[in-house]
């Protein structure tokens, strides 16, 4: 059996966004002086935390 190699802060999942959107995302972060893909970071994790929050106030059986 390998070992699974450590992750970094580097590791790249590429996706495929609408242009328009990415031109939205880049507007934006451009106004508020941050990266685009910091921004798209964030969002991600907001997201899923969300989510976690939402499973865990649904009773279990």
């Amino acid at each position: 059996m390998t070992e699974k190699p450590e992750a970094t802060g580097d590791d790249c999942i590429c996706t495929d966004i609408p242009k328009a959107l990415y031109d939205r995302v880049e507007d934006f972060c451009k106004s508020r002086g941050i990266a685009p893909s910091e921004f798209i970071f964030d969002a991600i994790s907001e997201k899923l935390f969300s989510i976690h929050r939402e499973r865990r106030r649904k009773p279990r059986l």
